[in-house]
């Protein structure tokens, strides 16, 4: 942590924080205006909301994405409904997930956070109710992001010693239900199309505690905030296959998505007490107004196949979203003074400003493959390897903007009519200087936040 001194008393806004739009404030360079901001200003959070945050599917999340052209599982629902075609008897895939263990690591602190979950990442299967046609579901998730990071720091004060403590939880899913059907009426073209359901569900647990004990007496501040919503979405979403020798070609993609259903909650309570009077402030809403906006998004690939080597390169385009509200209130935010002087306390009110979103247009690069090295068995070694960048636009105070490389390796085989996978999905990458907090003192705490995801890869499936 790197500790600024010698800062201008007033409260510097981070660039990067859910607290800086909490409260529409002018910066007014009077004190009483600067300790306003402080208790109604609280830490920022950490969540990444990249668009291949999770693993998904019982091969695709081996082979780095990189299968659209290829694909021809019951994750093709969600891949590329084209790829459903390939399936001439119906498949089950009755297990398919990743135990994931997420570290969060603020360089400037000393105490690490993140979180270990074990995701049901893929329930898939399809049928085939005439020749030619296919059809299938499943479920999935494609964003399960979640950490909790509690962190000290004690520091000495020209006649005393401050203490800072800080603590972030977050949330922020997407799980899918997918349907879909393909069909292959002969020759090299395949087709498919469906529909999409996503359940996008966020949380944003922040709060702050800063207090100062020297010669001139005690100074504390507490600042907590809350920061809920869900939505309920459909999206449709095509897609095509063409083979020629040993190549693959695919494409698929996928609209914005349909309301159905949202809801939102934001709360925040702030106390300042220092001599000679006390500063609060406190925000009530269960019933916010949430929007959640997604990008269309397209994939391409070209694939080579041989009876033992297959490889595949693909691009998926996302389109930008301009700055919207995603959270925001008709409530005020209440702000409570006590000068100290045995005067009435004043009760104000100042307007809640939305949590915007947006979203930049990018354009992610994947490379992936198995080889099968015995001849006589059905066992394959699979890789692959890709860039999961960011979508944060500069107008984003909701989501932290980290891009991440990700890399995956695994076997998969047959035994009879059971197919299984298992693998390791690795992704990392860096936040930029945080602001953790403004404080009492003056100085400012930031930190760049390293970021690890890990994931174990398992799957079953039954093929009739």
């Amino acid at each position: 942590m790197q500790l600024q001194r010698g800062v201008d008393a007033r409260v510097r806004w981070p660039r990067k924080t859910v607290a800086a739009t909490l409260i529409a404030a002018c910066l007014v360079s009077t004190r009483v205006w600067a300790q306003t901001d402080l208790v109604t200003t609280p830490p920022p959070n950490l969540i990444v909301a990249n668009y291949n945050s999770t693993s998904v599917g019982p091969y695709g999340g081996l082979e780095g994405t990189a299968y659209v052209a290829r694909i021809a599982d019951p994750s093709a629902s969600w891949f590329n409904p084209a790829g459903l075609a390939r399936q001439g008897t119906p498949q089950i895939s009755g297990s398919a997930g990743v135990y994931q263990r997420t570290l969060v690591a603020p360089r400037a602190l000393p105490n690490e956070g993140g979180s270990f979950q074990q995701l049901p990442n893929f329930v898939g299967f399809t049928f085939v109710p005439r020749q030619g046609l296919t059809a299938g579901a499943a479920l999935l998730s494609t964003n399960a992001w979640n950490q909790e990071t509690d962190s000290e720091l004690l520091s000495a004060t020209g006649s005393g010693q401050q203490r800072f403590a800080y603590t972030a939880d977050s949330e922020f899913s997407q799980r899918i239900a997918a349907v879909g059907v393909g069909y292959h009426g002969g020759g090299p073209w395949r087709f498919g199309g469906g529909f999409a359901f996503s359940l996008m569900n966020l949380r944003l647990v922040q709060g702050a505690s800063d207090r100062i004990a020297d010669s001139s007496g005690l100074r504390s501040l507490l600042v907590s905030a809350r920061a809920a919503g869900s939505s309920i979405e459909m999206r449709t979403q095509g897609g095509v296959q063409y083979d020629t020798g040993n190549w693959r070609l695919g494409g698929a993609f996928r609209t914005p998505g349909l309301t159905i259903h949202k809801s939102g909650s934001v709360m925040l309570d702030g106390v300042l007490a220092s001599q000679p009077g006390s500063q609060g402030a406190s925000l009530f809403d269960t019933d916010a107004r949430l929007e959640f906006h997604m990008p269309w998004e397209f994939q391409g690939g070209v694939g080579f196949v041989t009876s033992r080597v297959e490889m595949e390169v693909d691009f998926q385009g996302y389109t930008s979203i301009a700055a919207y509200p995603l959270l925001s209130s008709d409530q005020p935010v209440r702000v409570y003074g006590d000068s100290g002087a045995s005067a009435p306390p004043s009760v104000t009110s100042r307007p809640f400003a939305p949590l915007t979103s947006e979203s930049n247009s990018l354009v992610n690069i994947g490379f992936g493959g198995h080889v099968r090295p015995l001849k006589s068995r059905d066992l394959r070694i699979h890789g692959g390897v890709g860039s999961n960048r960011s979508p944060v636009g500069p107008a984003d105070v909701v989501f932290n903007k980290v891009d991440l490389t990700t890399w995956s390796v695994g076997a998969s085989g047959t035994f009879g009519k059971f197919q299984f996978a298992l693998g390791l999905n690795h992704q990392s990458g860096s936040a930029g200087d945080v602001t953790l907090r403004n404080l009492l003192s003056g100085q400012v705490v930031n930190s760049a936040i390293d970021v690890h995801i890990a994931g174990f890869i398992y799957s079953l499936a039954y093929q009739f």
